[in-house]
């Protein structure tokens, strides 16, 4: 339970801190046009790659490379290359094997186990 309410908290913190990232967003200020009530989905995988060039491996082998805010500290999600993360944001070209991207809005720690060693390069998995 307290791992729950440990991750939740963090969720929110990352959230409220890519929300502050925003160009013309200030406390109390209203959401840019297209923004407000709708959220973007939630794409869970192992985090693979390395600073500059992360990727999000998903439980069907997709790999989405992740489009970082400019101006992120990556430095954070270094460590974390091949543990399971949760990303936040817009899904692009899913569809195109090669091209999948998320614009990445939040990130934070997945509930999912992946392969030791498995997503610490870019590359995808062999096809079988």
């Amino acid at each position: 339970m307290k791992n729950i309410f440990v991750m939740a908290l963090f969720m929110l913190a990352v959230l409220a801190w890519a929300e502050a990232q925003q160009p013309g967003s200030a406390p109390g200020s209203a959401n840019q046009a297209g923004s407000h009530g709708q959220e973007s989905p939630i794409t869970e995988g192992c985090l693979g790659g390395s600073n500059p060039n992360y990727t999000v491996t998903d439980t069907s082998g997709t790999v989405f490379k992740l489009n970082l805010p400019p101006n992120t500290d990556t430095s954070k999600l270094a460590p974390h290359v091949g543990e399971s993360v949760q990303v936040q944001g817009d899904v692009k070209d899913a569809g195109k094997a090669g091209n999948a991207s998320i614009d990445v809005q939040a990130i934070g720690r997945g509930t999912g186990n992946c392969p030791a060693g498995g997503a610490r390069n870019s590359q995808p998995p062999p096809k079988r």
